[in-house]
């Protein structure tokens, strides 16, 4: 996050990373009309996970006529919460989502023909949070990140993945980063209720939690900042979150409209960090996730300095750099932006 807020913490949609948004699928031709060149609107399906921040550049895209601008109609599917990467946009006949970098690369390792083409989330928005009561030392209060980390030795850490996942390997080597080598690690998922209530009954004493969950505990005061992850630890930082991709099928065949797709992205998020649109962006993701209009406006403030539609060739490097030495992705084939990213 590049703003601070009293609290330098962004809220991921992450759902988005950590349930490892994917998209390697293709889309139906029965739905794809003619070109944006002649003036008609051109289909193009997006499956994205509900009800996460992420989504809300798309329905900023529709509510303002974007899309049309250039061309575009965008039919949302809902990711199906079971089924990841191909198996997502095959049952739901999308064309592009949303997804990690270790998902994107893991699926291209095991076959898939999936490619990044426009940009997502910068960083990995994960904040490490304590109950409202807790007395484990915190980057707002003044601590350092390693003071933060240090004290969580031989504590319980609530984490959104199970133990071998790539989250959980990424958080081990930003601990060890910090010199903490015993800590029992509780699957506790990724919805805020979970994290409330597993902080609340002391089943962990921290846990992690991404946008819109961690505007969610601090509207509710449910929760205690102990250190935003992106902010501290080299594992952490200058890695890349998630990015649109598609079947490299769809961005040989219609490089147009993925191109016209990303660009209404980077207009959708100018129109997002204007102030001034600060309350429609808030009503359209309230609308949208469910939260209260209090918890979207914090959403709407914190989270999007974080979002763009660059793709950084050095921080994607760096990233699938880091993951390879983690054992979370393979070295061979070569994960790499070169491998990995096709620009349309």
């Amino acid at each position: 996050m590049r703003r601070r807020l009293q609290s330098r913490i962004a809220l991921a949609g992450f759902g988005l990373l950590v349930a490892a948004v994917a998209a390697c699928g293709g889309g139906d031709d029965a739905a794809q009309t003619a070109s944006a060149g002649d003036g008609a609107e051109e289909t193009v399906k997006a499956m994205m996970f509900p009800a996460q921040a992420y989504r809300l550049p798309v329905l900023v895209g529709q509510e303002r006529g974007l899309f049309e601008k250039h061309g575009l109609k965008v039919e949302i599917a809902e990711q199906p919460t079971n089924l990841q990467g191909m198996q997502g946009l095959e049952a739901t006949k999308s064309d592009i989502g949303q997804v990690s970098v270790s998902t994107l690369a893991q699926g291209y390792q095991a076959g898939t023909k999936g490619a990044y083409f426009c940009g997502g989330l910068d960083v990995i928005q994960t904040t490490l949070m304590a109950a409202p009561d807790s007395k484990l030392p915190s980057t707002d209060d003044g601590a350092s990140w390693q003071e933060a980390l240090k004290a969580l030795e031989g504590k319980k850490i609530g984490i959104q993945t199970p133990v071998g996942s790539g989250v959980q390997l990424l958080f081990a080597s930003a601990l060890k980063e910090a010199g903490v080598t015993d800590v029992t690690y509780v699957n506790i998922g990724t919805a805020p209720s979970a994290v409330v209530a597993a902080l609340g009954n002391g089943s962990v004493d921290a846990a992690q939690i991404s946008p819109t969950g961690t505007q969610f505990m601090l509207d509710a005061g449910s929760g205690k900042p102990l250190v935003y992850l992106p902010d501290g630890p080299d594992a952490y930082k200058e890695l890349y979150g998630s990015g649109w991709v598609a079947p490299r099928k769809f961005l040989e065949e219609r490089p147009e409209a993925a191109k016209a797709f990303c660009d209404v992205m980077g207009e959708a998020l100018k129109f997002i960090r204007d102030p001034a649109n600060t309350e429609a962006s808030a009503s359209i993701l309230a609308k949208d996730s469910g939260v209260a209009p209090e918890v979207a406006k914090l959403v709407v403030e914190q989270t999007y300095d974080d979002h763009s539609t660059e793709l950084d060739k050095a921080r994607l490097d760096k990233t699938f750099d880091t993951y390879v030495d983690l054992g979370i992705l393979k070295a061979e084939p070569e994960p790499s932006f070169d491998t990995l990213v096709v620009l349309p």
